[in-house]
């Protein structure tokens, strides 16, 4: 008992707390002279697309372009290459396997309205579908981000409806 008490008394904690992912942290280093606004949301956006894309831990290549796709339609900032925010997310994405998704939702609501959330919600099914198929375990991580960007169920039911002939479980 007291080796496990001594264990924890080496160990030293950091005082700092992550605000921003390292998604984020990255595109920062690399673009230094991009506003805090447009690295929040190319970051966040972008892990989160990865993110569903990912939950299935496979990502086929009609998912990664139509990651690619979506990020260009927000065009966050002119200095930010679409094709190299989807790589970097989805490395990112792999790396980390889902452990920073709060860091990805929270601070979205802080700079987005709700048809904004709203928008995302419809970007995440527009990935899931793009295999041609929206895997229940796709859709359930949806639910979950959906919840944590404060939209509701109906927010949901209404996004997801929107890829009803690609859902699986309706097609069973």
């Amino acid at each position: 008992m007291m080796s496990v008490l001594n264990f924890f008394k080496n160990i030293t904690y950091s005082p700092e707390v992550k605000k921003y992912s390292q998604l984020y942290d990255q595109l920062a280093k690399e673009h230094p002279n991009v506003d805090e606004k447009n690295l929040v949301l190319a970051s966040c956006i972008s892990g989160l697309l990865a993110r569903v894309a990912y939950v299935d831990f496979h990502l086929s290549e009609d998912e990664v372009d139509k990651i690619t796709q979506l990020i260009a339609d927000w065009d966050f900032h002119a200095d930010f290459d679409a094709k190299i925010i989807a790589e970097l997310a989805t490395d990112h994405i792999k790396e980390m396997a889902g452990l920073e998704n709060h860091l990805y939702v929270y601070p979205l609501k802080e700079f987005l309205t709700k048809d904004q959330r709203y928008s995302i919600l419809q970007s995440l099914f527009l990935v899931a579908a793009s295999d041609g198929n929206v895997e229940a375990v796709e859709s359930e991580e949806i639910r979950i981000i959906a919840k944590g960007l404060e939209l509701s169920n109906q927010h949901f039911v209404v996004a997801r409806s929107e890829v009803a002939k690609y859902l699986k479980a309706l097609r069973n």
